[in-house]
């Protein structure tokens, strides 16, 4: 059957060169067609084999469906004799990366090195690209789709790459949010809007909605605040007169935010720097966050009496605060691919713990397989850290001694700066002794209906979610403030609304979001991205939170873990820029249910718009 084409004289020549078949589907494509064909049948199984390597996560059964499917064409191809021998080959060669990138991203959502499975990930593209460029087809897309295959970085995920189209995310219509079980808790503060209890809880252990009521609830019950005096707290918010709320942001400006607004800003990099150097034989990063180690050590162990200046209304009482915060643990350093260093701290200031993460917002930033980063030191004790992509877009963020955020821009390659954090420096000492700028505040008394506070994501649809990521602080702002004291005051953080992420949960221990619940994520991203095209300085802080299982120090790296991992999801799925992201754990402190048990509903993510309370409006 075979030998019928040999007397032909074309191919008869054909195998004289066989010592150089690897190169055949480039050099030698139109005349030896009968050779590649064995070549063919052999490179297809090996993908086959490599393919259910996405084991590593255990839930996988759905892409080890699906992958068979995606290299049947490669088998059929050999029935179209003229063109089948090249195609084929080039089939084999992208179904192997094809289940490289696959395996990569299966360990990025099982809580692997995610810097590790990202460079994979972008090695694994750059491959199939140049072979789709080889094949004639530049067209990555169209490329694999030819030979049925297709990038599917989440099984659940429509489009891996590109930012979700606006349209599919909702194809099915969005129930009606329900009204909550109880307007209040059992002590007659507004509750969290709880719709349905889970198996053995009452209503009784319903939480308070604001956190900074929870937090008047754990000093009671931590002996720092009597029960006389949290009476005290309440009967103020209950007789002072409640404001409406502001329209809107610009409104929401106080007289000093105007004032201070009504200053020149300087760009970002105006000021000239000192390059840093690494040291002791660590890269810059890690010298730059043990010089963060070394000083907040410094800062909560002397008599900080010193750092008080007369910019400031800092009082006495305030350095007493600051001389009860103390180091609880020493810094976990957590190692990424590249070699630098995240260190978790945890403190413990007043009767509160804190996680303290240096380093995770620029491992979330920077990408070293493709950007530049370099540091400098700046009056003060100040560091400025500059990022550059690619592209020439700069991402500049200046830190205080303690690694505390003061500005953070986005310079795109034509020189306009994006300011997505904006510190007002003539309160820079509140930032030395770690004061909680909430103490100068009153109690919040919220007066907008719960459901305008709170929203849950299952319950909306992307224009419903975008409107209410959009919605004003709900009280006028006193002034500019910090993102990490943001992080560190619930009294602030009250002031913006909050979305659950009500889909979204996770298992008791685990910071890894399921590949099935990725989607929970789709409609937040899409609504995130929506409201930055309009206002491309937007910044949304990502709360994680635990269970009461547990200890509270292992819960507050847990909870600061599961905050980066809704983050990365948001960023490395759904095109959400990092530097629009902060993450903050919490712990078990702001429990939605009051209960000891493994309880879902507290294991969750909760998600603010803090522009308003970072940056001046519209600037």
């Amino acid at each position: 059957m075979v030998e019928e084409p040999q007397p032909e004289p074309a191919p008869e020549p054909a195998p004289q060169p066989e010592p150089e078949a690897a190169p055949e589907p480039v050099v030698e494509q139109p005349a030896p067609e009968p050779e590649p064909e064995p070549v063919v049948e052999e490179a297809a199984p090996e993908p086959m084999v490599e393919q259910p390597a996405a084991e590593p996560v255990m839930e996988e059964p759905a892409p080890v469906a699906e992958e068979p499917v995606a290299d049947e064409p490669v088998a059929e191809e050999p029935a179209v004799e003229q063109s089948a021998a090249p195609a084929a080959d080039y089939a084999g060669l992208l179904a192997e990366q094809v289940g490289i990138y696959e395996d990569a991203v299966a360990e990025l959502m099982a809580g692997g090195d995610a810097a590790a499975a990202q460079a994979r990930i972008d090695a694994a593209r750059a491959e199939i690209s140049a072979i789709c460029a080889e094949s004639g087809q530049p067209d990555v897309d169209a490329c694999l789709a030819e030979f049925g295959l297709e990038l599917p970085v989440v099984p659940a995920l429509e489009d891996p790459i590109a930012p979700i189209d606006e349209e599919p995310a909702n194809e099915e219509p969005v129930a009606e949010q329900p009204a909550p079980l109880e307007e209040t808790t059992s002590d007659g503060e507004i509750a969290e809007p709880v719709v349905e209890l889970p198996e053995g809880v009452t209503a009784e252990q319903i939480a308070p909605v604001l956190d900074s009521a929870k937090d008047i609830d754990f000093a009671v019950q931590s002996g720092a605040e009597t029960e006389a005096e949290a009476d005290v707290t309440v009967e103020q918010m209950e007789t002072e007169p409640v404001a409406p709320p502001p329209a809107n942001d610009e409104e929401a400006q106080s007289e000093d935010i105007r004032t201070f607004a009504a200053e020149p800003f300087a760009a970002v990099t105006a000021e000239e720097g000192t390059v840093i150097e690494a040291t002791n034989n660590t890269t810059v990063n890690q010298t730059v966050v043990n010089n963060y180690i070394t000083n907040i050590t410094n800062n909560v162990s002397v008599d900080n009496s010193t750092n008080i200046d007369n910019s400031t209304n800092v009082t006495q009482n305030n350095i007493a605060q600051q001389n009860n915060v103390t180091i609880v643990e020493a810094p976990v350093i957590q190692q990424s691919s590249t070699g630098d260093a995240i260190a978790q701290v945890i403190l413990q200031i007043g009767t509160q713990l804190v996680v303290n993460s240096i380093g995770a917002d620029t491992d979330r930033f920077y990408n070293p397989q493709t950007d530049e980063i370099y540091y400098e030191n700046l009056a003060n004790g100040r560091v400025r850290e500059v990022i550059t992509r690619p592209d020439g877009t700069q991402i500049v963020t200046v830190r205080n001694r303690n690694g505390d955020v003061l500005r953070r821009s986005r310079i795109t390659p034509d020189g306009q700066e994006y300011v997505l954090a904006y510190f007002d420096d003539r309160y820079g000492n509140q930032l030395d002794t770690w004061y909680d700028p909430g103490r100068d505040l009153p109690p919040l008394r919220l007066n907008i209906p719960v459901r305008d506070y709170v929203l849950d994501a299952r319950y909306a649809d992307e224009r419903e979610l975008e409107v209410f990521f959009a919605q004003p602080p709900v009280e006028q702002v006193a002034r500019i403030y910090s993102i990490d004291e943001v992080k560190r005051s619930a009294r602030l953080r009250d002031s913006v609304r909050k979305l659950e992420v009500g889909n979204l949960t996770f298992d008791t221990g685990a910071a890894t979001i399921a590949r099935d619940q990725v989607r929970a994520l789709s409609g937040v991203a899409n609504a995130m991205l929506a409201l930055l095209q309009r206002n491309p300085n937007e910044t949304f802080l990502i709360e994680g939170h635990t269970d009461a299982v547990g200890s509270d120090i292992s819960n507050l790296r847990l909870s600061d873990n599961r905050a980066a991992t809704v983050a990365r999801v948001l960023t490395d799925f759904y095109g959400v820029p990092p530097e629009n992201l902060a993450t903050q754990g919490y712990g078990e402190r702001y429990l939605k249910i009051r209960t000891e048990a493994a309880e879902r509903e507290n294991r969750r993510v909760t998600i603010r718009r803090i522009t308003p309370l970072i940056t001046v409006a519209g600037r």
